[in-house]
Formats: C-alpha cells, sequence, structure tokens
C-alpha cells in the first residue's frame, strides 16, 4: 500500500465540500451521485474533515436561520417568493450553503468568531499529512487520532491517540497549543513530535523551541526530548534518546539502538494488523539495534530472530511468537 498525502488546498476542499453538500440534498440526487460522493470523501482524511465541517457549518446556520439574525437575513434573500412555503431540507442546505459562500470568509472563517473544529484519524499502517488552514502542517503516524479547532483567540490540537508531527506556522496572537494526556506543549515557533503511549506521552523537538506545561513546565529546543506520565510527571527517558530515531517513521523506517526486543515488538506491530508475541516473557529483555523499513513485516521479524537466535511461528489464531531455537 503506497503512503497517501494530503496535499489539496484546504479552501479548495471546502467549496468541494458544500456543493457535495447542496448535490446530495437535492431531490434529483442519484444513486450515482451517492457512490461519486462516497468516492470523492475516501480520497484522504483532508477530504473527510472538510466535508464534516462544512455539515457543521451548514446544521449551526439552519439553526441560526430560526431566529432574527444577520445569517437569517442573508438566508431569506435566497429564496424565492414563489417557493416560500416549501419546507424541504434540500433547499434550506442549498441556502445555508450560499451563506457560508458569502459570509464564510468574513465570519465562518478559522479567522473568524465562530472558527472551526475538525477530527482526523489514521489507521493502522496509514500515514498521512494534514494541512491546516493557517498554514501548519500535521504529519500523522499510523493508528493516530487527533482533533482540532481553530478560533480567532488560538489554535489548539488534542492528540488523542497516536504520533503527529507538528511544522506550525507561527503566530504570537495565535498561539498553537497541543494537548496530550495530562500535559500540553506550547508551541515557539518549531517543528516537533507528540508521541501519546499507553503509559507516557514523549515530546521531541527537530527546529525551533516549544514549552512543554505538565505538573511542571520545562522549555526544550532543536534535539531536545521529554516525556511525562499519566499523572504529569517528568520521567526519564532511556539513553541515547533520539530525535533522528524518533522520527525515522516519517522516512518509512524504525530505528532501534539497543533497545529491548518486547519494545521493538510493539513498535513494529503498530503499523500491522497483526498480534506480535514473545513465547517466554524473558525473551523481553534481549536487545535489539538497527534500521527496518515500516512495511516489511516479515523480513523484520527474520532479521530479528536471527540475530537473537530465535524462531517465528505464525500461529492458527493469526498470531506471531518469536521462541527460543
Amino acid at each position: 500500500m503506497t503512503t497517501p498525502v494530503v496535499s489539496d488546498n484546504v479552501e479548495t476542499l471546502k467549496d468541494e465540500a458544500v456543493e457535495w453538500l447542496i448535490r446530495l440534498s437535492a431531490q434529483s440526487c442519484t444513486e450515482f451521485d451517492r457512490k461519486a460522493f462516497a468516492v470523492w470523501v475516501q480520497q484522504s482524511a483532508a477530504h473527510q474533515a472538510a466535508y464534516a465541517e462544512i455539515a457543521r457549518r451548514m446544521n449551526w446556520l439552519e439553526q441560526a436561520a430560526k431566529t432574527d439574525t444577520i445569517s437569517r437575513s442573508e438566508a431569506l434573500r435566497y429564496r424565492s417568493n414563489k417557493r416560500k412555503t416549501v419546507a424541504h431540507r434540500w433547499t434550506r442546505l442549498a441556502t445555508a450553503a450560499l451563506v457560508l459562500l458569502t459570509l464564510g470568509t468574513a465570519t465562518f472563517s478559522s479567522d473568524g468568531w465562530y472558527g472551526s473544529s475538525a477530527s482526523y484519524a489514521v489507521a493502522r499502517g496509514g500515514h498521512e499529512i494534514i494541512n491546516l488552514p493557517d498554514g501548519s502542517t500535521l504529519e500523522m503516524n499510523t493508528d493516530s487520532e487527533v482533533k482540532v479547532r481553530i478560533n480567532r483567540r488560538q489554535r489548539s490540537v488534542d492528540v488523542v491517540k497516536g504520533e503527529v508531527f507538528f511544522s506550525v506556522a507561527h503566530n504570537a496572537e495565535q498561539p498553537f497549543i497541543v494537548t496530550a494526556g495530562a500535559g500540553r506543549s506550547i508551541d515557539i515557533g518549531t517543528e516537533f513530535d507528540v508521541y501519546r503511549q499507553a503509559q507516557q506521552v514523549v515530546v521531541a523537538v527537530q527546529e525551533g523551541s516549544v514549552r512543554v506545561e505538565a505538573k511542571q513546565s520545562r522549555e526544550l529546543i532543536a534535539s531536545q526530548t521529554v516525556a511525562y506520565d499519566q499523572n504529569g510527571e517528568f520521567i526519564t527517558l532511556p539513553p541515547k534518546f533520539s530525535i533522528a530515531n524518533t522520527t525515522a517513521w516519517r522516512r518509512g523506517k524504525l530505528i532501534f539502538d539497543n533497545r529491548r526486543l518486547d519494545d521493538v515488538l510493539a513498535e513494529i506491530g503498530r503499523y500491522h494488523n497483526v498480534q506480535l508475541k514473545l513465547a517466554d516473557p524473558k525473551l523481553a529483555g534481549n536487545k535489539v539495534s538497527g534500521t527496518f523499513a515500516v512495511k516489511r513485516l516479515e523480513s523484520n521479524l527474520a532479521t530479528i530472530a536471527n540475530s537473537l537466535n530465535l524462531t517465528v511461528h505464525h500461529s492458527e489464531s493469526g498470531e506471531i511468537v518469536l521462541a527460543k531455537r
């Protein structure tokens, strides 16, 4: 499977999403239209997010149309006098779409008071780049999920699970805040990686600086890394913890330097729909070093097994088990 990389213009996607919403809501919508939409929306997480955001805004405008607001007045301008009594849902949605296109940049855009919110998710084995309206990018690793909120006051991202590399367009008047577990990272103009694991969150800075706030606060500069646990306490990372190794997944690689075998299997397993196990828990402490291609599961396991004098077994249940020879 090739790695999907999203480079679509965000505003173009939003325009397309508005057109799709109108098309799908029309009485003339056909099965062909619905299938064509399914193809469009599945092209990338960015397409899905654009449509979800437009749909949310349409719903908001429909609700606003029930009150005496500017939105209602603008919406009513697009209603035909001959069809004022027609209550078809598709008509209201089309009206809302026109209002959004007319007023969106000034009133409903990410720079306006309403702001925008979206959720992005990447499946196991996936790797995707999301372009945000402010010029920042999120590069999402396998099995990851984030929630993004941008308004006039600030830009915020909640890392629900997984790992994300952030390239932030700095704006001192609109801080960029990343929340993960019991802490948050505040951009001071930078590129950095946030990896939310079961027991800890690791923040690694590649360029610029980041202030990490948990129970205490630390400011990181390029090549520095910090981790905190579920309670927000800073914890010590293993020696030789490298930003280059940490972000090697962006190049389709996994780099291990004297890492425990159980940790290595856990990392490799993140990219594949299979359970990797050790026949004997005592094997967990064996150390592994080397560079591995993310997608080459079988060759990776064979290399590890040969270096540690182990065997690789495929069980009937679908598990892959490493055992002593």
